[in-house]
């Protein structure tokens, strides 16, 4: 016991552990009990053997076993296959004067991140970074680390989110730092993150602190704030077509959508490309369609896996953990090659678990380890392959690089080290092209 008290005390700051036990809607029938140096207000019936099982979730969930860390590889990737992955990036890692504002001062996703706790048996949480450490993005030499590390394990580029509201940017330093570092020689392109930027962390419109809009002036100040990005030779193209991502096409009208992506088209072509290719991910109720004016859809799970996959059978479970815990083991090994009628673009996560932001509000993990994750990405390059006939439509995507307050991240960390990395060099290499 005094082992795990030592263990626990240096990952769970105190003043998180309110969120352990409800101290809402007591009766009579309660005593005060302390753990970790916090007093806690608790029914009577959860007495030492209860004390107990808590201790034992959540050691277990900050175990960090030699035998599931991996060391960083020795040899580079391999990788001859016309399968190329892109991974999505996300740029929060500094602080701006909005969040700020609305989170407190020097607030960045760390914040999230660090405040996690585990909630059932085995639960791996917190999420603490290994290699790179807590790093500040607007820092140019964290970029060539994780550029370093993407290379060595087989990653072809980065898509980065861009925030952008009607002319406003948020979080946009370290991708003006990349576009004018050009030691960074790594390919990358843009995903217009067209949500409302809210306290809760959902883009939804509670707590929004600040709206995304799309007003009748904003197709060509879009197109010429995001210009020089598509003309730098780092750029991923499809022929001389600027790759796009619009990440929430139903947050605006159809015909609203339709009559931006037709601008921004006209305004390419003046710019002397042959045109851009847009596409739109399947998010929320998205569904990418014929009737939608892009030319592919790419998948952004978890969307649309809460139907398909299934509950999980996990051990002791916090009960005032709000969320569901998901495995999706038959859908990675079968469903996801599902066919689909529209152009599509695959992706993969190498896990997912946003109880750091939202333990108490509705979370969602999905259980994933290294070994299965590698599974799921060998079958999405096998489809790939058979579904897109153009070698240069050869994309599949990986959510994402370092989205670490939603556990999905390639980016190593202390339980796994470089696993999730290692599986996805060893996926591409074992479908190489023959």
């Amino acid at each position: 016991m005094n082992d795990i008290n030592k263990f626990v005390s240096k990952i769970i700051p105190f003043n998180f552990l309110h969120n352990i036990f409800s101290i809402k809607n007591y009766d009579h029938k309660h005593k005060i009990i302390t753990i970790l140096g916090v007093k806690l207000k608790v029914r009577r019936k959860y007495g030492r053997k209860y004390i107990k099982k808590y201790y034992s979730y959540l050691s277990s969930g900050a175990n960090f076993s030699k035998e599931r860390f991996v060391s960083i590889t020795d040899s580079p990737c391999n990788n001859s296959s016309t399968v190329r992955p892109i991974a999505f990036y996300l740029p929060q890692f500094h602080t701006i004067e909005l969040n700020d504002q609305n989170f407190g001062k020097g607030f960045t996703e760390w914040c999230n991140v660090t405040k996690a706790i585990p909630q059932f048996a085995g639960h791996n949480q917190p999420h603490i970074p290994y290699d790179i450490g807590f790093y500040n993005l607007s820092n140019d030499d964290i970029m060539t680390r994780q550029i370093e590390l993407a290379k060595l394990y087989g990653i072809y580029g980065f898509c980065f989110h861009y925030y952008w509201f009607s002319g406003k940017r948020l979080l946009e330093k370290p991708i003006f730092n990349y576009l004018n570092n050009k030691d960074l020689n790594f390919p990358f392109c843009l995903c217009w993150a067209n949500e409302n930027w809210s306290k809760l962390w959902d883009g939804g419109n509670k707590e929004i602190i600040m709206k995304q809009q799309l007003k009748d002036e904003d197709d060509s100040k879009f197109f010429y704030d995001i210009l020089p990005f598509l003309k730098d030779e780092r750029y991923i193209k499809i022929g001389n077509k600027p790759i796009l991502i619009i990440y929430r096409l139903g947050l605006f009208e159809k015909e609203r959508v339709d009559l931006f992506i037709k601008n921004i088209k006209v305004l390419a072509k003046k710019e002397g490309f042959e045109d851009l290719y847009i596409i739109g991910a399947k998010t929320f109720d998205t569904h990418i369609d014929a009737n939608y004016l892009v030319d592919a859809a790419v998948e952004f799970p978890p969307h649309f896996l809460g139907n398909i996959a299934k509950k999980a059978n996990v051990g002791y479970i916090n009960p005032n953990f709000v969320g569901n815990i998901v495995d999706i083991d038959t859908y990675v090994k079968f469903d996801c090659i599902a066919e689909d009628n529209n152009k599509l673009f695959k992706t993969v996560f190498p896990s997912w678990d946003n109880t750091a932001r939202k333990a108490r509000s509705g979370a969602s993990v999905f259980l994933l380890e290294p070994d299965l994750y590698k599974i799921w990405l060998k079958n999405i390059i096998k489809w790939t392959k058979i579904n897109h006939y153009n070698e240069q439509e050869r994309f599949i995507f990986i959510n994402a690089w370092n989205e670490w307050a939603e556990g999905a991240h390639l980016e190593p960390d202390q339980r796994y080290g470089y696993a999730y990395l290692q599986a996805t060099k060893e996926a591409l290499e074992e479908e190489n092209d023959v």
